[in-house]
């Protein structure tokens, strides 16, 4: 599986201004805040009534609920079943049925929930409130890895506690997770609502899965302490063009055209996933389709989208300063089925963190339940990552979710070595 040039010149929404007057030099916090909201369990479970989905939102609205989180939509890949939002900081999936935002920096990711709902109730008919007033879509995650520097994040961000709290007033029934050791740097957080099973379709309320419901596998990979040969691949240092008389155009080109090739952080991006082989994560031996957005920031940075089979996705974020270094992989792709069986999880892991020889990294893996294939792999993965020492391994029975988390630092910090 590989990306070919064309993909400078199918995107279905591209900002050509931003992306080239769009300057990191003041980014300095990688690890991201991921909130996902499922509004329905699946497309199929939508009502008869409903006849729009969140894909019929038009852009200028999620340009104007992204306002709100402090970042802007840098291209748009679209397919039959998802729109994939490269954003100035990080990235948005939007499906029929739910969304998944991971937004860094100093980002205001929650501050985007009053707006969401409103323009959901508005737009698509969509009421999900309870009689106390409190939404109850049908499942709701919010995660985040204890941030590198807290205070220079912005209103309730700073703290954890204040974030749940946020969180509760919009939701019902939610609750709060401090996975890891209960320190400073090396922790994960997690909120997750309970599953609201009135909304399934074709099974009852109090049934554990509705037949055409998604399995679900969700891998996500935080890595810090980036070794500084690997780093400096997602270095440019391209020219920053100026602003025309200090005022932004706010006007985007929304088909795409021709033009979209001569876009330079885009052409960088493309040029340092085919350097580091990020296309090549996935063996596509099923023969899906396969689309790739990425971006290649200034002075440094790289984020990009990786669509398979038009409805899974990976993305990855890199921040590589020294002193702060950090990149992120998360992926919903089903391995076993897009590999015919050749591939498993932990092969994944190898490609990926081979590309960044981190210090240290923390896995966590979502899935519907503990006889997944993938998670009793994973469960003994530390004895296949030979140069990483495990840390912490911590599972949890999330009502109709399981999910394990692993910690591992690399044995005498040799950040030379890489996995064979």
């Amino acid at each position: 599986m590989t990306i070919t040039i064309k993909e400078l010149t199918n995107h279905s929404y591209i900002d050509h201004q931003l992306s080239a007057t769009l300057d990191s030099t003041e980014a300095f916090e990688g690890p991201e805040k991921l909130l996902e909201i499922w509004f329905y369990p699946n497309k199929k479970c939508l009502s008869e009534k409903n006849t729009k989905t969140l894909r019929n939102i038009e852009v200028n609205k999620w340009v104007q609920i992204l306002k709100l989180v402090q970042c802007e939509v840098l291209s748009i890949k679209s397919t039959s079943d998802m729109d994939a939002f490269l954003l100035s900081e990080s990235s948005l999936f939007v499906y029929d049925h739910k969304i998944t935002l991971k937004t860094c920096g100093t980002t205001t990711t929650l501050f985007c929930l009053e707006e969401l709902f409103k323009i959901i109730e508005v737009e698509l008919g969509w009421i999900m409130t309870n009689e106390q007033g409190k939404y109850e879509p049908f499942k709701v995650f919010y995660s985040r890895r204890s941030f590198m520097f807290p205070l220079k994040q912005r209103s309730i961000h700073k703290n954890w506690n204040d974030e749940v709290d946020y969180l509760n007033k919009f939701f019902a029934n939610g609750r709060s997770y401090l996975v890891g050791r209960n320190d400073k740097e090396n922790h994960w957080n997690l909120y997750v609502t309970d599953t609201n099973k009135k909304l399934r379709h074709g099974s009852s309320p109090d049934s554990e899965k509705d037949d055409d419901e998604d399995d679900d596998e969700t891998l996500e990979i935080l890595m810090t302490g980036l070794n500084s040969n690997c780093s400096q691949q997602f270095v440019c240092n391209r020219e920053i063009k100026p602003i025309a008389n200090g005022v932004k155009d706010t006007t985007t080109n929304i088909n795409k055209t021709d033009g979209d090739a001569d876009d330079e952080g885009h052409l960088l991006g493309y040029n340092m996933t085919k350097k580091t082989k990020l296309d090549k994560i996935y063996e596509n031996n099923s023969g899906v389709s396969f689309h790739h957005d990425a971006f290649a920031f200034s002075p440094c940075g790289y984020s990009s989208n990786m669509i398979l089979d038009e409805q899974y996705y990976y993305t990855l974020h890199i921040t590589p300063e020294k002193g702060w270094s950090y990149a992120s992989f998360e992926s919903n792709v089903p391995v076993k089925s897009i590999s015919l069986n050749k591939q498993d999880n932990i092969d994944v892991m190898r490609r990926v963190i081979n590309v960044f020889n981190p210090k240290e990294f923390c896995m966590t893996f979502f899935c519907k339940g503990s006889s997944s294939t993938s998670f009793i792999k994973l469960m003994n993965v530390v004895e296949q990552i030979p140069n990483y020492s495990k840390r912490d391994k911590i599972v949890y029975d999330l009502e109709d979710y399981q999910l394990l988390y692993i910690r591992f630092e690399l044995k005498d910090h040799d950040v030379d070595k890489k996995i064979e």
